[in-house]
């Protein structure tokens, strides 16, 4: 059915194009300008294909050179909305995949993370999108190596916003090893998650432990949890091994004094934990933790 806006936004997007090129190093501009974008395309959803070709080039163009994570925001609604057509699922990709290069850039900076908290927030989120929209093409992208990395990097990141969306990539990501069970495409999905966490389970679980007992605050735990739930839930097992071993990692108490948890605490930890069906419980077992280490 003909969206009675779409007229408006095809009259409006040269002007606003023409903005994104003469202000592009004025990210408060920019911020305004994605924001209207963003309302164009929510508004007439997928309607507009005839602009996404010199959408994207623009907004791929100015992030290269400034870096705006604004651009990273317009890139999920362009996920959201047109990555369900499967002709378009490619092109977004290359998206994707243009965005890296200057996004790994700047967060291997030193202190990069921490300095640009919005930019791992907005990638994240762009991820998450994908994962939602095109699960199997998202996975099995050439890219994901190095997402997994800068996400494992990122989780200890003291940040409330930038962390939750780190750890919604990895729920969401776990999560598609079990859900959608009556989809066609849901063996295939299961057996790639399987094999990322078996290469990257354990790393993921030590840096979430780790995480939690030297970076992050106590109110930001439950989102960790959420994660520690989907392992369990995908392969108790395994994930009961992976935390045996991350626990292993921390400092033990010994005679100097210093402050860090007896073997038997930490076992303690593991049964709550590897026990635990819920978020809540999770969660209490993490605050029990960092509690042995402050």
């Amino acid at each position: 059915e003909f969206h009675p806006c779409k007229p408006v936004v095809l009259e409006v997007w040269p002007i606003l194009s023409r903005v994104f090129d003469k202000y592009q190093n004025d990210i408060r501009i920019m911020e305004r300008c994605c924001r209207g974008v963003r309302f164009m395309l929510r508004c007439v959803s997928q309607q507009v294909r005839e602009l996404l070709e010199s959408l994207v080039s623009q907004i791929i163009r100015i992030y290269s050179m400034y870096k705006h994570s604004c651009f990273l925001y317009v890139g999920s609604i362009l996920v959201d909305e047109y990555a369900v057509d499967a002709g378009c699922v490619q092109g977004l990709l290359d998206m994707l995949q243009a965005f890296l290069e200057p996004t790994f850039q700047l967060l291997q900076e030193e202190n990069g993370l921490r300095n640009h908290p919005d930019t791992v927030d907005d990638f994240f989120r762009l991820c998450a999108r994908f994962m939602q929209r095109a699960p199997l093409s998202f996975l099995q992208c050439a890219s994901l190596v190095h997402i997994l990395q800068c996400a494992l990097m990122a989780s200890t990141l003291d940040h409330k916003e930038a962390n939750t969306s780190v750890m919604k990539f990895f729920y969401d990501l776990i999560n598609q090893g079990q859900s959608g069970r009556s989809q066609p495409n849901y063996q295939e999905r299961k057996m790639v998650v399987r094999r990322i966490l078996d290469e990257y389970g354990q790393q993921l679980v030590t840096n979430l432990l780790h995480a939690c007992v030297f970076y992050l605050q106590s109110y930001m735990l439950s989102e960790v949890a959420d994660v520690f739930v989907q392992l369990l839930d995908f392969d108790r097992e395994v994930t009961s091994k992976w935390l045996a071993n991350g626990l292993d990692t921390l400092p033990k108490q010994s005679n100097g004094g210093i402050i860090a948890a007896t073997p038997q605490q930490l076992n303690d930890i593991h049964v709550a934990i590897t026990r635990s069906s819920t978020s809540k419980s999770v969660t209490h077992a993490l605050k029990d933790l960092t509690r042995l280490y402050r």
